[in-house]
């Protein structure tokens, strides 16, 4: 007679035996419904897959899931507040520690790959140092910084940080420590960065542009007082004290085209706002060296196939505060200092949407805390640093807007990042 070990052994045999059978008869049966499913794959929103970066005054950075709003992680112990903060294509913010001298690369952990998306937790990849990193851009996947301490220009691959390649793939230089930026082209087969002028060595006054081997190829020196920088696949925009200067390449050539107001030439270029779906540039007009009024200072839209700046006119002759383009580009969403948020079509200059009182007047005095944007499609966020909050606005197509969920985040918020899957499908997961 078997033990009763052995006796539980076959009878469990058997019954793995019997259910194998049944099971391959079931499978057998649903392949001959026509109207049953043979396999579902499960597929999620691709907002699962997304988070928000936001920086504080202090030193730390939190990071919440973009769908619950829940905090992920709360990234304590920077080397100080954080200056500046981006990302190209949604997998690496980029942030600078100013007074740190040091570049870090924060992945989010949030990403598709192959149709499927992928939630780790965040991490800090890496850092690079170099003097006073202050002025970051982006353009197609790759990124720059500007470290105005020792003039250098160095550009990293976004996806290749995230990879684990931290050092940069080019480093250019346009003169000793200056403030400046650079910029690559948007599949990054040429670079350009300003060039440190030698009577003003405060601002650079114009542009020079090499390969991805380091070798000059032109060079460009029309924009005096070089401010503001921006970039899409139709080229890149630089920001000058008489207008702005447009650089793109003609087959293998550089070629540099000055743009002007429509109607008045004393408007210079200092910020410069750009988007991949967009071919033209959002820019703020100003006429340097006058007091800040509605006839001195405007946003404009900068037309590539014209080459001219025409103005935005806001209600009430409000003065913008901050502004940026929407994830597609359609959009400009502008912050007038009045706290009033602004939609504007980029097409034809018209304000779309208003909402009133968003965030607070900007302060007439004393220290001013800005807010900031960041984009996935179809969604804004905006920051309040003195009300602690994270806006989430909801953008329609036709340029309506309204607030679809207020974050208290607490402490004082300021730039923000959207990282992960910034299109809106459906992902396997």
């Amino acid at each position: 007679m078997p033990s009763i070990a052995r006796w539980y052994t076959r009878s469990r045999s058997a019954t793995r035996s019997r259910a194998l059978v049944s099971a391959v008869a079931l499978v057998l049966l649903g392949a001959c419904a026509d109207d049953e499913p043979t396999a579902i794959a499960a597929t999620v929103p691709s907002t699962d897959f997304r988070r928000l970066v936001v920086s504080d005054t202090a030193a730390f950075a939190r990071i919440f899931d973009a769908a619950t709003g829940a905090r992920v992680d709360s990234m304590g112990g920077l080397p100080s507040r954080i200056t500046y903060l981006y990302t190209a294509k949604g997998r690496i913010a980029f942030a600078h520690f100013q007074t740190r001298n040091q570049v870090s690369f924060i992945d989010g952990g949030v990403f598709e790959q192959n149709g499927r998306g992928s939630k780790q937790p965040p991490r800090i990849i890496g850092s690079f140092a170099d003097q006073t990193p202050i002025h970051g851009n982006y353009n197609g996947d790759m990124v720059s910084v500007h470290f105005d301490g020792s003039g250098n220009v160095r550009f990293w691959s976004e996806q290749g940080v995230a990879a684990g390649n931290t050092q940069p793939v080019l480093t250019v230089r346009t003169g000793n420590a200056h403030h400046g930026a650079g910029m690559a082209t948007f599949d990054g087969g040429f670079v350009s960065a300003s060039i440190q002028d030698p009577a003003n060595p405060v601002l650079p006054n114009g542009v020079v542009v090499f390969n991805r081997q380091g070798a000059e190829l032109a060079r460009n020196t029309s924009c005096p007082g070089l401010h503001g920088l921006a970039g899409n696949n139709a080229g890149k925009l630089y920001g000058c004290a008489d207008g702005a200067l447009f650089v793109s390449i003609s087959g293998n050539a550089p070629a540099f085209a000055k743009f002007t107001h429509a109607s008045d030439p004393r408007f210079g270029v200092g910020t410069v706002w750009a988007r991949d779906g967009q071919p033209n540039f959002l820019v703020r007009m100003s006429i340097r060296g006058q007091p800040v009024s509605a006839a001195t200072r405007a946003l404009g839209v900068a037309q590539v196939s014209t080459r001219t700046m025409l103005p935005i006119a806001l209600p009430g002759s409000d003065l913008d505060w901050t502004a940026e383009l929407d994830y597609a580009g359609r959009h400009a969403l502008v912050l007038g200092r009045t706290g009033n948020l602004y939609v504007v079509d980029m097409a034809t200059r018209q304000v779309t949407g208003t909402i009133a009182g968003l965030v607070p007047p900007m302060p007439t005095s004393g220290t001013v805390l800005t807010p900031f944007f960041a984009f996935a499609d179809g969604v804004a966020y905006v920051t309040s640093p003195l009300q602690g909050r994270v806006y989430e606005i909801a953008l329609a197509a036709n340029g309506a807007a309204s607030i679809s969920r207020t974050m208290n985040v607490g402490g004082t918020p300021e730039r923000i990042a959207v990282l992960g899957v910034r299109e809106n499908r459906t992902l396997q997961r």
